[in-house]
């Protein structure tokens, strides 16, 4: 898989983590059929990252270890609740970038309004490979 290439050492050690759980999967259908980076699919329990889409548009590195880790959180979320649920984190806590912001209406219009705080979350944490490796322990292994 050519995102393993990279990933900087935390988000080798998240992928690593991920990969025990679910399976990780790049340049899957879907993301000819969404303008994405990656998803993460509860039902079939995988990750993928978009990486064509992504060298597509440069800022490679930075855009493919953001993108794991958002999709990691999503797992996180799966793992803690046994259901795709927010993981609890108060929404005064989460302060977007009003690029991210933007990301999370865009997937709100995309996916629907159950998904916003789910986003919020991952949107939020997908730049602190610390708080998710902490989850993913806490929740997934």
């Amino acid at each position: 898989m050519e995102f393993l290439l990279y990933l900087y050492p935390q988000s080798q050690e998240i992928y690593r983590m991920v990969a025990k759980v679910i399976r990780v999967a790049e340049n899957a259908p879907v993301c000819s059929k969404r303008d994405i980076y990656g998803w993460f699919s509860p039902s079939d329990r995988t990750m993928t990252i978009c990486t064509s889409r992504i060298t597509a548009r440069g800022n490679i590195a930075h855009y493919i270890n953001e993108t794991l880790l958002h999709e990691s959180v999503h797992l996180a979320q799966l793992c803690k609740n046994k259901a795709f649920l927010p993981l609890g984190i108060a929404p005064s806590q989460i302060k977007l970038s009003a690029r991210r912001k933007q990301d999370v209406e865009t997937a709100v219009k995309t996916i629907g309004p159950s998904v916003r705080q789910i986003e919020n979350e991952a949107f939020w944490l997908e730049d602190k490979p610390n708080e998710v490796k902490y989850v993913l322990k806490k929740y997934c292994l």
